[in-house]
């Protein structure tokens, strides 16, 4: 299967193409402007490199959580190409694509929920080993720490960590501690293997919790 995989969950855009599961382009770009600007020219550059127009049979895109904004454009763009082409579209978690960085491994992805806490979600060998939830970072690190075996670590918050690392925890490598479109591509793939393909039409970002900005105005407007 030919996947084009699309992940903005956080401040880096990225964009993969795989054939039958080997990465035959992938471009990743971190820019001041914004995704609705860099998006599409990734995706036009990855599908020049990889020459795969004619051969994709879908587009697998991270669904979060992650930057609201950032998975509102990956998705739209993600429909739209799906729908153009007449491919098929696979909302990919975020964390669990984030868990094939580390495929024969425990791994605990953590993505940025502002005020010290991520979205968190342990997993082993690509398989989840809890429930995702949002907690105080330093938490799941000590949470990490109390399982059996080597725990890597990865994510945007990595830097925001202020406990010792318990010592079955590792931080991941920097190749490895980001969201990856590639990553995405592959759990697509695997997703679609298994007869998980989403519908164009009513696919919709994992947000877990609500934006600070409805927050702030609920704050504001409802006392």
């Amino acid at each position: 299967m030919n996947i084009l995989g699309i992940e903005t969950a956080t401040r880096a855009a990225s964009v993969a193409v795989i054939f039958d599961g080997k990465i035959v382009a992938e471009t990743v770009r971190e820019s001041p402007q914004s995704f609705s600007e860099t998006l599409l020219p990734q995706v036009e550059d990855v599908i020049k490199f990889s020459g795969a127009f004619e051969n994709l049979d879908a587009v697998a895109v991270s669904i979060g959580p992650g930057s609201f904004t950032g998975l509102r454009i990956a998705l739209a763009t993600a429909k739209a190409l799906a729908y153009a082409w007449g491919i098929k579209i696979i909302g990919v978690p975020t964390l669990l694509a984030m868990s094939y960085n580390f495929p024969n491994a425990k791994v605990l992805p953590l993505i940025d929920a502002q005020k010290n806490r991520a979205y968190c979600q342990l997993f082993a060998n690509c398989a989840a080993l809890s429930s995702l939830a949002v907690k105080p970072i330093d938490e799941a690190i000590t949470e990490a720490g109390r399982l059996d075996g080597d725990v890597f670590v990865c994510g945007d918050v990595l830097h925001k960590i202020k406990t010792s690392l318990p010592p079955n925890v590792r931080l991941a490598p920097p190749n490895l501690k980001m969201p990856r479109a590639s990553s995405v591509a592959l759990c697509g793939a695997d997703l679609l293997a298994a007869g998980k393909v989403d519908n164009v039409m009513n696919l919709e970002p994992l947000y877990v919790r609500r934006s600070e900005a409805e927050e702030l105005w609920e704050q504001r407007h409802c006392r």
